[in-house]
């Protein structure tokens, strides 16, 4: 074992996976609405009456319950924030017992990977052409579906892809610019998913909520899928993996 080597602590692994455990717990969280509910169109403006609720282990939050005028009921909540810590504990003491062959991943696709740490954002003309075209595909959308159930069905659908596809269109920049590129935009897709339920007459929790519901799970299972392309591009390049001794 090669005990020298430059990295990150087992604490910062056991926290990295502890929140990855934690994050598969909040997607099965979300996923639970759809699978406990008996209708979701309440997630566009439609008042149908059917029952709603959501939780996993326990029910947090069921349509017409006060909750002694919260939103939820917390002590409920509180055990499966301490089921989901159990469960991110689990993965983070893996994760943290892997720490030195991910320490020597980590550095090895660090060393392979651009140093454009410094270089501004850049768009090539045809990302500029694509970003052009995204923005009048989305000003039509707006202009025409702005108070409709669909522009909300697209934001929940198709929002995470949007918001990744935009992120990825400069080329050749640190994966840090990637994330100052999404969050802004976020924040003005999540706007418009409020601006578009006001209209239609819903809460603005409610829509929060699609958001959290349908954003979730997609977020989740596109983290898993980049980790384990990652991770196969790795072992692929890497035919004898370093292995503690």
């Amino acid at each position: 074992m090669n005990e020298g080597m430059a990295g990150d602590s087992k604490l910062q692994w056991f926290v990295r996976g502890t929140a990855v455990g934690m994050l598969t717990m909040a997607m099965i969280n979300a996923i639970s609405y759809f699978l406990r509910s008996e209708h979701w169109g309440s997630l566009v403006g439609d008042h149908s009456t059917g029952r709603e609720s959501l939780g996993f282990p326990l029910v947090v939050w069921e349509d017409g319950q006060t909750y002694g005028g919260m939103f939820v009921d917390y002590p409920m909540l509180g055990l499966n924030l301490l089921f989901a810590t159990f469960i991110g504990a689990i993965v983070g003491t893996f994760a943290a017992s892997k720490s030195t062959p991910l320490n020597v991943m980590m550095a090895s696709m660090h060393d392979h990977s651009p140093t454009d740490h410094l270089q501004p954002i850049q768009f090539t003309l045809r990302s500029l052409l694509i970003t052009t075209t995204l923005v009048a595909v989305v000003a039509m959308l707006a202009n025409n579906y702005a108070a409709r159930p669909e522009t909300l069905i697209a934001i929940y659908a198709a929002g995470p892809t949007f918001l990744v596809a935009i992120a990825f269109l400069p080329r050749r920049i640190s994966w840090q610019k990637r994330v100052a590129i999404i969050i802004p935009a976020t924040v003005c897709l999540i706007a418009v998913a409020i601006a578009v339920g006001i209209a239609l007459g819903m809460e603005f929790d409610k829509v929060l909520m699609g958001v959290f519901l349908c954003w979730t799970p997609q977020s989740a299972l596109g983290a898993l899928a980049i980790s384990t392309w990652i991770l196969l591009s790795y072992f692929r390049s890497h035919p004898s993996p370093y292995r503690e001794s």
